[in-house]
Parts: C-alpha cells; structure tokens; sequence
C-alpha cells in the first residue's frame, strides 16, 4: 500500500516519508507537499528509492 507521512515536531520541524514507492515515484509524490511546506534541509533515499518498480507478470490458467 502506497502513503506519505507527514510529520510536524512541536517546534515546526516537518518531515515527509513516502512508503510502499518504488524508484523516483516517490520523489514525484512527495513532491507537492514538500514545496507546500517549505525549503528542504535534507534528503535521504531509501532503499525503496533504489529498487525497481515491480512488474506485472502474466498468469497463465491451464483447465
């Protein structure tokens, strides 16, 4: 399941993570609500960020 967490410390500090995207789909996700909230201090890429987008694989059905 796909969702973005954003996270507001009590002295404003905000974070957003993605979760359950693979390679840059996250980043395109993210991003509307990381230029919402303001400048970005740092970014860390997961290893989610780094694995390839899971492909479909065709089933075949025998009778």
């Amino acid at each position: 399941m796909q969702r973005i967490e954003i996270t507001v410390t009590p002295t404003g500090e905000t974070s957003v993570e993605t979760k359950g995207f693979a390679g840059p789909f996250c980043k395109a996700a993210s991003q509307p609500y990381e230029e919402a909230l303001g400048t970005t201090t740092a970014e860390r890429r997961t290893p989610e960020y780094h694995a390839t987008a899971p492909v479909a694989q065709p089933v075949e059905q025998r009778a």
